[in-house]
């Protein structure tokens, strides 16, 4: 079933590019105003808190089907897009650690509450997860278990990092999900437990 319905970003936040010019800018200000290895340190310092920031709260997005494809992307806001009713494509576009998984956690709640129909079936498109640490693993099946007893089904998709599928393994996230939880793509996902139309 198709909606047009705005894109769902979880992260409100200046472009890339916007967020690295004001960094130069900052950091040339410091350096010029301050004694040079007070600025220089300053500068490093603050370079250093952006890139926390960046893996602490990461890019997530809805994705919806590419029409008359089986490809899901984030679409952009003038773009047509398929929604599946009942279905929730949720990509996190970073590492699963314990610095950002509370947040991704909290964002995928958001999405579940802003869906335009009751959500069935949640995928995790798992193609920017290239590590999952324990507490990562943790926090994200404690969410599944609350999503399970709310009668909303998880799989994770496209979990393609050999690194992180053997972290997966080793920290329990895939005896939470279930091993038939596991697909090569969204679509296959989709197709294997989606809720039927």
């Amino acid at each position: 079933m198709a909606r047009d319905a705005p894109f769902y970003s979880c992260h409100d936040r200046l472009s890339g590019t916007g967020q690295e010019i004001l960094l130069v800018l900052a950091s040339g200000l410091l350096v010029v105003t301050l004694p040079i290895e007070t600025g220089m340190l300053l500068a490093i310092v603050l370079s250093f808190v952006h890139s926390l920031y960046t893996v602490a709260r990461p890019y997530c997005a809805e994705l919806a089907r590419v029409p008359g494809s089986t490809v899901w992307w984030p679409p952009g806001p003038d773009e047509k897009r398929e929604h599946v009713r009942g279905i929730l494509v949720f990509a996190p576009a970073a590492p699963l650690t314990f610095t950002n998984a509370q947040y991704i956690s909290d964002r995928i709640m958001a999405a579940l509450v802003t869906a335009p129909a009751p959500v069935k079936l949640l995928v995790i498109e798992a193609g920017g997860m290239i590590d999952i640490d324990y507490t990562g693993s943790q926090i994200l099946q404690q969410t599944i278990a609350t999503l399970r007893s709310r009668s909303i089904e998880v799989a994770i998709a496209r979990l393609a990092d050999t690194r992180a599928q053997a972290q997966a393994s080793r920290t329990g996230l895939i005896a939470a999900l279930g091993p038939e939880r596991v697909f090569k793509s969204v679509e296959e996902a989709v197709r294997r437990i989606g809720p039927a139309p």
